[in-house]
């Protein structure tokens, strides 16, 4: 196959306009899909893992269990040398943890550190607190700009921005008498800051997708259109691919789920890239 019936494949996707009726009927279907993942995580316990994870963290802390440490880790301060086991557990535990929960572990998990650190006097054990909240908030973000869906990005941005602005207001807890401490926490609340606005940016972005699709879509079949145009011929099995990909984008937007077939269409121009 040549990248002929690829561009003859967008140019009939093109001419498939979402109906006027798009703000009434598509964004209606696109805004409660975003309320019923609101729903669910309120109605919810607070984490509900598979036993897969469950087993996993099971071993993990029945291994450490077996050699005296856990229980007194699991409420170590900041201030203790077993912090750094307590750490190690919850490194483990987020890693087992199934990934559309990983970001709400991470959180849940970033507070309390923050909470520790609250209660601390100051010292080296600190830092090592400070750089494991650097670093969960470092994920956190990775991991929000790997949601590929807006009203999945609407919906856990809007989750994420309330817990990160309650971790900004405990941060102001934190005594900072000494004045690497202080430096340390300005630092951190800096961090907090930037991930703040990381995530203001990203719900903006896809509240901004769902509202104008139609615009969005146009912009992205021209930009694969001229990728498509000025790459070369690809590979027979890598069209096949990629037309079917434009064909379930074909009948998302006919069905009037604009958001849904843009979503396709970003994954087939991440593809093109690669």
């Amino acid at each position: 196959m040549k990248k002929d019936n690829l561009i003859a494949r967008i140019k009939g996707l093109k001419s498939i306009k979402p109906e006027e009726n798009w703000l009434i009927l598509s964004k209606k279907q696109v805004l409660a899909q975003i309320s019923g993942i609101k729903q669910e995580s309120a109605s919810a316990p607070v984490f509900v893992f598979s036993w897969g994870y469950k087993l996993g963290a099971a071993l993990c802390a029945i291994a450490l269990l077996f050699s005296g440490v856990v229980t007194i880790a699991a409420s170590a301060p900041v201030d203790s040398p077993l912090y750094s086991v307590k750490i190690t557990l919850e490194k483990a535990v987020i890693a087992l943890a199934p990934a559309n929960e990983r970001v709400d572990l991470q959180l849940a998990l970033t507070q309390q550190m923050v909470n520790d650190l609250t209660k601390s006097v100051g010292g080296a054990y600190n830092q090592l607190a400070i750089e494991a909240i650097n670093q969960n908030l470092n994920e956190i973000s990775v991991q929000l700009h790997h949601i590929a869906h807006p009203s999945q990005v609407a919906a856990v941005s809007e989750r994420v921005q309330k817990d990160v602005l309650r971790i900004k207001e405990e941060l102001q807890q934190v005594p900072t008498d000494k004045p690497e401490m202080a430096s340390s926490i300005q630092k951190l609340a800096d961090r907090v800051a930037s991930v703040e606005f990381e995530i203001f940016a990203l719900k903006n972005e896809a509240e901004d997708k769902i509202n104008n699709c139609p615009a969005y879509l146009a912009k992205s079949l021209a930009q694969l259109e001229e990728k498509v145009n000025n790459g070369s011929n690809l590979p027979a099995e890598t069209t096949a691919k990629i037309l079917s990909q434009l064909k379930e984008a074909d009948d998302y937007v006919a069905n009037n789920r604009c958001v849904d077939a843009l979503v396709i269409l970003d994954k087939v121009q991440k593809e093109l890239e690669d």
